[in-house]
C-alpha cells in the first residue's frame, strides 16, 4: 500500500508529515504524524571523544502507523484502507500542532465518532 500525495522527493527542510489513514468500507479515520529522517549515533572518529550524529531517510515509504488497532486491521485487509499524506511539516512542533488540528476539525464539527484516534495529545515547544 502506497501513499497517496507522496511527493517525489522532500525539500530541504521538511523533517516528517501529517497522515490520514481513511477506512473505505466505514468512512473511518486515523490522523498520525511520521518524521522522514531518523538520527543515528556513531562511534567518534579516531583520537576524539564527541559522538558523530548523522540523519538517514527513516522507513516512511513502509511505514503504516504506530496505532496497534489500526496495525491489525491494516494486516487483515489492506485494500480496505487508503493512506494519504495531509501536510509536510518543517518542525516537530508544526507536525505535532497540525496532526491536532486535524482532530480538533472532527471534534468541533461533532463527527468525533469517526475517528479512531482516541486522545489528542498535544505538549508543544513553542521557543
Amino acid at each position: 500500500m502506497t501513499w497517496a500525495n507522496e511527493p517525489s522527493g522532500f525539500s530541504e527542510g521538511i523533517i516528517g508529515f501529517v497522515y490520514k489513514i481513511i477506512e473505505e468500507d466505514t468512512g473511518m479515520i486515523y490522523f498520525g504524524i511520521k518524521q522522514v529522517q531518523k538520527r543515528i549515533r556513531r562511534k567518534p572518529l579516531k583520537g576524539t571523544k564527541r559522538v558523530r550524529i548523522c540523519y538517514v531517510e527513516s522507513d516512511w515509504r513502509t511505514y503504516n502507523t504506530s496505532s496497534p488497532i489500526m496495525q491489525e486491521k491494516l494486516s487483515k485487509h489492506p485494500e480496505n484502507y487508503r493512506k494519504i499524506i495531509m501536510r509536510c511539516c518543517t518542525s516537530k512542533t508544526e507536525l505535532k500542532a497540525f496532526e491536532a488540528y486535524f482532530q480538533l476539525e472532527y471534534y468541533v464539527a461533532g463527527d468525533w465518532d469517526k475517528l479512531y484516534n482516541e486522545v489528542i495529545n498535544l505538549r508543544l515547544r513553542i521557543r
